[in-house]
């Protein structure tokens, strides 16, 4: 009887076990192993029957095998898809089997080629309804290229065949795509799910934008509205996502070589990761939009903080007025005639009460900051505030009556705390003005720093060479400004519609790349100076 009861516990022990073992398994969800290849931008096979098309830069392509001929996700920058049809070529596919073109999104280097694919081949396109319209009509062009210049590459339209919304299922042969709906990085990007040799293939566009360092594409959603990324929606699609089983391997829009390689397999546990701390980005993102708002200097007028207004740009310059003791305040005269119209319009859009500036406070004596001055100092009670080696210039540029004040002077005024910093190595007698306006620290820095992409990174530099002292004293400046920690920071001269709110070191990193650049003059005139 014992042997008989110590046979039963065994076997009673023994199916627990193997129970335990069977969920463990369906948790896991153990799949036979793939042979996958790390991705590195180049055209591979990623598995039987779906391949990467690379070499067609900046994103990829990929195409999928079916009984019905190919389906490619995503068709590259060029127009002609000249380059796309010559990599499909090397995987010995043949690109008039194209039956259905899915677009992830509008952006040009994900869509360039699809209208001439759809034309040469029949084949149909797929697009998120919301890019729909932008894609049918060929722009706007930030709309296809977002904030990158793309030099050479003009957008044109590209006829969609079927609108997706999200939730549809396409067939095409043996294969059957899901369609996800997951806008932010653009407003209707789209991301696809296909299931093919035992794994759950994702197709993620730019939603997921690389594997590795910095996977997500949510650099849109920091860029002013008419860049077409959302961070609301953004936080809504990574919820969504999380909430899907993690897929056995996706595949992103831009497996760059220059990243290196690549593998597409994720484990539910990285997916999780990932999306968490996407999800943890999108949330402080929005968070800080609730706080601040939104202040992208992008030409819509806009209340920064209380008393503190950016009226849009005059003549391609932004005006920005604030409020002290009733008394109107604004930086710069840029525009020439008509800036006093201009002002009044946009505070009276704004529901203020239209009225003349009290004073105006130069950044500089160039042209861009003082061609609207005569016409705002025709009054007598309008003031102007401008660094002392300045003053000599511009009363020559005023009226008679015109009261011009040192900034050395401002503040006996007493009209606002304020703090004036002297600048140097551009423009004429620059200065930058700091002021604190609620508990955020402003300045009004006029030309001095600058945003630095390539085209202003070549003018800046450019200007600098024209003098080795210029380019000394531009260096110290950038020294003097790192002391200081603006919370919004309106200069004269905007780039991409940037957002006047400074987050995150953004801008200490500002200082570095225009130091950078200054530093770089002198070392090139000495190598100049040797090579003759």
């Amino acid at each position: 009887m014992a042997s008989a009861a110590r046979l039963k516990k065994w076997i009673i022990s023994l199916v627990i076990l193997f129970m335990g073992f069977s969920v463990y398994v369906g948790t896991c969800r153990w799949k036979p192993e793939l042979k996958v290849p790390s991705l590195d931008g180049s055209t591979v096979m990623v598995l039987p029957g779906i391949h990467l098309i690379g070499g067609i830069g900046p994103a990829a392509a990929y195409v999928v095998e079916t009984s019905d001929g190919l389906v490619i996700i995503d068709t590259g920058l060029s127009a002609d898809a000249k380059e796309l049809k010559a990599a499909m070529k090397t995987q010995g596919l043949d690109w008039m089997q194209l039956r259905s073109i899915f677009l992830t999104h509008v952006h040009g280097d994900h869509c360039g080629g699809a209208d001439r694919l759809r034309a040469e081949t029949g084949a149909q396109v797929y697009a998120g309804q919301a890019d729909v319209p932008v894609l049918e009509v060929g722009g706007p062009r930030d709309a296809f290229f977002s904030h990158f210049k793309m030099p050479g590459h003009v957008p044109h339209s590209t006829t969609v065949d079927v609108a997706l919304q999200g939730g549809e299922t396409i067939t095409v042969g043996e294969c059957h795509f899901e369609v996800l709906e997951t806008p932010g990085h653009t407003t209707g990007s789209t991301c696809y799910l296909l299931e093919r040799s035992g794994a759950r293939v994702l197709f993620s566009g730019d939603v997921i934008y690389r594997l590795g360092e910095k996977p997500l594409g949510t650099y849109s959603t920091y860029l002013a509205p008419r860049y077409r990324g959302d961070a609301y929606a953004y936080l809504t699609t990574l919820q969504k996502l999380q909430n899907l089983p993690a897929p056995d391997l996706v595949l992103p829009g831009h497996p760059s070589a220059s990243r290196g390689l690549q593998s597409p397999r994720i484990t539910p546990l990285q997916w999780d990761e990932m999306l968490d701390r996407g999800i943890a980005e999108m949330k402080q993102l929005v968070a800080r939009i609730e706080s601040d708002g939104a202040g992208f200097l992008d030409g819509i007028p806009k209340r920064l903080l209380p008393d503190l207004y950016y009226l849009g740009d005059y003549h391609d310059n932004p005006v920005y007025v604030f409020f002290a003791e009733s008394r109107m305040f604004t930086v710069n005269a840029p525009g020439g005639r008509g800036l006093i119209d201009f002002i009044q319009s946009k505070t009276r859009e704004l529901g203020l009460d239209p009225t003349r500036p009290f004073a105006v406070l130069l950044t500089d004596c160039g042209e861009a900051e003082t061609a609207g001055l005569r016409e705002l100092t025709e009054f007598e009670n309008t003031s102007v505030v401008v660094a002392t080696d300045g003053v000599d210039v511009i009363k020559k540029l005023c009226p008679d009556h015109t009261v011009v004040i040192p900034a050395d002077d401002l503040k006996l005024k007493g009209w606002f705390p304020v703090t004036t910093v002297p600048l140097g190595g551009r423009g004429v007698a620059p200065i930058a003005y700091l002021l604190n306006r609620t508990g955020k620290t402003v300045l009004f820095s006029g030309r001095i720093p600058m945003v630095i992409d390539r085209e202003s990174g070549d003018v800046l530099a450019a200007e600098l060479s024209r003098s080795g002292s210029d380019a000394q004293k531009y260096s110290g400046t950038m020294q003097v400004l790192a002391r200081l920690q603006p919370d919004l920071w309106l200069p004269t001269i905007t780039t991409d519609a940037q957002n006047a709110n400074l987050y995150d070191g953004e801008w200490r990193a500002i200082l570095e790349k225009n130091h950078r650049i200054a530093n770089e003059i002198p070392r090139k005139r000495s190598f100049s100076n040797d090579s003759k």
